[in-house]
């Protein structure tokens, strides 16, 4: 069995010999695809609750997901522990003042941070400032669960694969890592959903590995830009990175490649190779990515309407805007909304 509990204790009490359990609950480790999601929300009533707490459990054989969103009116400590093998993957969203006890500091940070974890025994406590709220989303794996989500011959991130496998502690990435905008529209709708039964069920299965696959992107992309990049002259990078600014501050009617080659004074070939070997992307990618991160800015911090984002960002078209936006971010514009 897989157990996994949440303990809440006033740091005034200094230790846990008085806590309230939040929510506790043991699962089969072996999943099936026909084990059905059960779904308890918790009724605080604690004195120290701020008003409207969600306190809210997702659970079927392999699977348990803590969702809290709350707010204390005293300083308390969060334990959240999971006894036996498990996979976890726990997002902290941003908080206005939210320390994690060990290593983690949530402020600053977009959307909050996040990683990927197993452990025999997973132990994590976070200090819950009055009056400041918490958000967080964490998800416990069984290793049969994990397995059938990714497939065990998988070879996406194969050394956390192979600790997973052979019972040692392992972490993605030794810190945590930025969320990013992609993650905190899943994890939304993840809360969002109202499908039953089976829908219910193959809908967070697919999330679930979609959440995944960001997190490995991710790590992949901070392995690799760490790696030793392509000697560029000094000559050059510079002119490199004056294209680079020419692009952003150009996004809505960006120059073509043999315009921009002009612009900085080097031919298309050395512009092409050596944006891509500093940049890590070709420059048509940069550009739609710079783009679409526009658009998100627009869409969710200044609720602008679709089609004046579309003019902002220089489609004549919205219809084309939208279907750029659904092939970076996988959903419609329209998906934001709400």
């Amino acid at each position: 069995m897989m157990t996994v509990h949440a303990l809440l204790s006033p740091i005034k009490l200094e230790t846990f010999s008085e806590y309230y359990f939040l929510l506790k609950t043991e699962v089969p480790e072996e999943s099936t695809a026909e084990s059905i999601i059960s779904q308890a929300s918790l009724s605080a009533d604690l004195p120290y609750f701020g008003s409207d707490p969600i306190i809210r459990q997702l659970r079927t054989d392999g699977l348990v997901i803590h969702d809290y969103r709350l707010q204390l009116w005293e300083d308390s400590v969060l334990k959240i522990a999971a006894m036996d093998d498990c996979v976890v993957m726990n997002f902290l969203f941003k908080a206005e003042k939210e320390d994690h006890v060990e290593t983690n500091e949530i402020s600053g940070c977009a959307y909050g941070r996040h990683n990927l974890q197993y452990s025999a025994d997973f132990v994590e406590e976070y200090l819950l400032r009055r009056n400041c709220g918490y958000d967080s989303f964490c998800i416990f794996m069984s290793k049969d669960f994990y397995f059938r989500l990714i497939g065990k011959t998988n070879s996406l991130c194969n050394e956390f694969a192979q600790r997973v496998k052979g019972g040692i502690s392992a972490s993605l990435s030794p810190n945590y890592l930025p969320m990013n905008f992609e993650m905190d529209s899943i994890i939304n709708k993840l809360r969002s959903c109202t499908r039953k039964g089976s829908f219910h069920r193959l809908c967070l299965e697919i999330k679930l590995q979609e959440l995944l696959l960001l997190q490995f992107e991710q790590y992949h992309d901070m392995v690799e830009k760490s790696l030793p990049r392509q000697v560029l002259h000094e000559d050059d990078e510079k002119k490199i990175r004056i294209a680079q600014a020419i692009l952003e501050e150009c996004y809505n009617t960006p120059p073509t490649i043999r315009e921009l080659a002009r612009m900085v004074g080097v031919n298309e070939f050395k512009l092409k190779k050596g944006f891509k070997a500093l940049v890590r992307c070709t420059i048509h990618d940069y550009v739609v990515k710079y783009r679409m991160e526009k658009a998100n800015q627009m869409i969710r911090k200044q609720n602008m309407q679709m089609r004046d984002v579309a003019i902002e960002l220089g489609y004549k078209n919205p219809s084309h805007f939208s279907a750029a936006f659904k092939k970076h971010f996988g959903f419609l514009p329209t998906g934001m909304i709400g």
